[in-house]
């Protein structure tokens, strides 16, 4: 189990230094409307050095004074990906205090060699002592899930719930990854060769993604199910999309490369060795990961509540963040 988390330091940036990211420091999210930087969702974003020198970054939203709930974001991705305004507006709603890190080598986190699933227990573990955090829920989305399981697992009665939304489960043999589209099985198959057999291939996507956004989220048009192209074509969603992609870190390709790798491998901890209630949500149209993973992953968990959605998509979190956060604060 985790208890102590390291020292910190911390340091807070606006929008100026966060390329278009302007802290207003009142939980909410803006479009930034500074010359040259477009509309780019944001809070500010705090920064902790930890006490093996990676900076740790995490952002804030919804209600200041609500239910604390941490959540992680995919893969790739980063904190913006999980503090959408239609996210910020959800928790909002529901007096939720949304805590959103970048996983290391994601955003404005370091990248970490050698990480494995059970460190990141230790870095949420930091943000939550920071922060005088007793106990909070934890949320996953898509790659964020294998992390909030592990926090799940290894902090305790730290943990008082947990949310997996479209979470992938392990990816070692062909047979885990039946029914992704191409691209996943072509990561996944990567991943069970080596995290550096992933990198050319991270990196190229991340360099479309970074010089040719709009065109990567057409690419991502053709590739889904209808009920997510239904949610990337809203304009606040594929403007949030696209600036995520371009502003993505330098280490992010290797940032993926590491995550996909990670998720090929023994995890580090069991499922059933959580104790916690988890709700898993899962769409049953999710062609990035297919709902099995959902019904293998709440199949292992003892407190387990499968919510298996008619016809949504990967994206599942977008619309129905308000039910998924009223669930992991009940």
């Amino acid at each position: 189990m985790v208890t102590d988390g390291p020292k910190v330091r911390l340091r807070v940036l606006g929008c100026s230094a966060l390329h278009g990211q302007m802290g207003h420091g009142d939980g909410s999210l803006h479009f930034c409307r500074e010359t040259g930087c477009g509309k780019i969702w944001a809070v500010e974003a705090r920064v902790f050095e930890l006490e093996d020198g990676r900076d740790l970054a995490y952002s804030e939203a919804g209600d200041p004074a609500g239910t604390p709930v941490l959540a992680f974001h995919g893969t790739p991705g980063s904190r913006r990906q999980v503090l959408l305004p239609i996210v910020a507006q959800a928790a909002k709603r529901v007096g939720v205090c949304l805590i959103a890190p970048d996983r290391p080598g994601y955003g404005l986190s370091s990248y970490q060699p050698g990480r494995r699933l059970v460190d990141w227990p230790r870095d949420v573990a930091a943000i939550a002592e920071r922060l005088d955090l007793e106990r909070f829920a934890v949320v996953g989305v898509s790659g964020g899930g294998p992390h909030a399981l592990a926090c799940a697992a290894l902090l305790g009665s730290r943990v008082t719930r947990a949310a997996v939304v479209s979470g992938i489960f392990e990816i070692r043999t062909a047979a885990d990854a039946q029914g992704m589209m191409a691209m996943n099985r072509l990561l996944a198959a990567l991943a069970r060769r080596s995290e550096r057999a992933l990198v050319p291939v991270t990196s190229v996507v991340a360099q479309v993604g970074r010089r040719r956004p709009e065109q990567a989220v057409k690419w991502m048009l053709r590739q889904v199910p209808a009920s997510d192209a239904t949610v990337l074509q809203r304009p606040e969603i594929s403007e949030a999309f696209i600036s995520d992609l371009r502003h993505a870190s330098a280490t992010a390709p290797r940032a993926a490369a590491q995550d996909m790798a990670l998720f090929a491998r023994p995890w580090g901890f069991e499922l059933t060795q959580i104790e916690v209630p988890v709700d898993f949500w899962q769409g049953d149209a999710d062609k990035n990961v297919p709902p099995e993973h959902a019904r293998r992953q709440a199949a292992l968990v003892k407190r387990s509540v499968l919510h298996e959605v008619a016809g949504a998509g990967h994206l599942l979190f977008v619309d129905r963040a308000e039910e998924i956060l009223q669930a992991v604060v009940a």
